[in-house]
């Protein structure tokens, strides 16, 4: 048990300064100390191991005016040890080789054949070509990550949004769980990493924070006391299917007037003629929040219209959540930035009319800066934070969130 706790300790030391130095590019290791509170020597100790290992490296002195002794700077490793970030789409899988310092090394994608699997064909995206065109050796983990519900305590995956093949008697989390021997797995749900990438790469500093996802369909993923509520396995929130009108349009969960079968991008088409016709996209098939967003621009006014309805409608809803978990800061993803400044004004506008005033006038409501990629460096980013360990090898180990 002693060995056990030292090993906890030391892991936890060696991702403590890893995150110091992955956030703040050339520090010294005196200002690690600083930093960390960790004493000097255990600094030393353990930045000569993350130095030996090749996790980072140490580019020497740096210039400086001070008079004394330069502390030398140091840097995460480029091009090192990876993660496979594998992503289910329907009857598709993108497969990203993401160094751990945040650089897509490669990207490729593979159509599922008829009567294969997710399991078979991410088989063949890892083994017949990731591992072929690099280190297996230098492969930390792999992640799986989908927009669905993953459910572990009943191993159980449900989505409105994905459409997974039938497996027969086979269970998706059982195969899944030992598809791939040779490496920790976490399977990983697509909003959460969107908001994990959200919080370390634009240095969120708010302990209690929502992040909401527009993409297929509409997510949430919350943080309490700098928590992420149910990990990432998207099983804990479901915003997307909030009703804010019960005698609105039939949503695919069986209910009526949700989130996403109101405001979510497929449902635009769709709502062009309650308020007008937008002349610019009357002959599209598929209507973009970009394409609204752009006619918003130049002053459409049903284009403003739609805004100012949807805009309401996703006021209704996070001023709901604003009084049930208290955020100080709310973050609209995924694809909908691309409605642009008008849509956001009219949803900090409306905002001012529902939900308790006290904790709705506390809350700022922002649009992600990140790209709508950004997922996967979130996936590899939780992994390697949360499950991947220093200081013992499991390959065999399997994660769900």
């Amino acid at each position: 048990m002693k060995l056990v706790n030292q090993q906890l300790i030391k892991d936890t030391n060696m991702k403590h300064l890893y995150s110091s130095i992955y956030l703040n590019p050339g520090i010294s290791r005196a200002n690690l100390a600083k930093q960390t509170k960790l004493s000097k020597t255990t600094v030393s100790t353990l930045v000569d191991e993350l130095i030996e290992r090749e996790f980072i490296f140490d580019s020497g002195c740096k210039n400086s005016d001070s008079i004394g002794r330069k502390p030398n700077c140091l840097h995460i490793r480029q091009n090192s040890y990876f993660v496979v970030v594998l992503h289910w789409e329907e009857n598709m899988i993108y497969t990203h080789l993401i160094d751990i310092a945040g650089t897509v090394i490669l990207r490729e994608s593979y159509q599922l054949k008829e009567n294969e699997t997710y399991i078979s064909a991410s088989k063949v995206c890892l083994y017949q070509s990731m591992l072929k065109k690099s280190n297996p050796h230098r492969i930390l983990g792999i992640c799986v990550v989908v927009s669905a519900m993953i459910d572990a305590a009943h191993s159980e995956v449900y989505s409105t949004t994905l459409s997974l093949p039938s497996m027969g008697s086979e269970n998706i989390i059982d195969a899944l769980r030992y598809a791939f021997p040779e490496y920790p797995v976490a399977f990983l749900e697509d909003t959460a990493c969107y908001a994990y990438a959200e919080k370390v790469y634009t240095n969120i500093t708010e302990k209690n924070f929502a992040f909401i996802n527009f993409s297929r369909g509409i997510g949430a993923t919350l943080f309490i006391e700098g928590n992420m509520v149910g990990k990432a396995s998207g099983a804990f929130t479901q915003f997307g299917h909030y009703s804010i009108d019960p005698n609105g349009p039939l949503c695919v969960c069986g209910n009526n007037g949700c989130l996403e079968a109101l405001i979510s991008e497929s449902q635009l088409k769709k709502r062009i003629p309650e308020f007008g016709n937008i002349p610019s996209l009357t002959h599209q098939d598929f209507v973009t929040f970009q394409d609204l967003g752009k006619a918003a621009t130049f002053r459409d006014p049903t284009a403003l219209k739609i805004l100012q309805q949807i805009a309401w409608e996703l006021a209704l809803a996070l001023g709901n959540l604003i009084c049930v978990v208290n955020p100080s800061l709310i973050i609209l993803g995924g694809k909908i930035p691309a409605l642009g400044d008008y849509f956001l004004d009219e949803v900090r506008k409306d905002l001012t009319k529902t939900g308790f005033r006290k904790m709705v006038d506390s809350v700022t409501v922002q649009y992600s800066t990140l790209q709508t990629d950004s997922f996967l460096n979130g996936a590899m980013k939780y992994f390697f934070d949360i499950h991947y360990c220093f200081t013992k090898e499991n390959p065999a180990a399997f994660f769900i969130g």
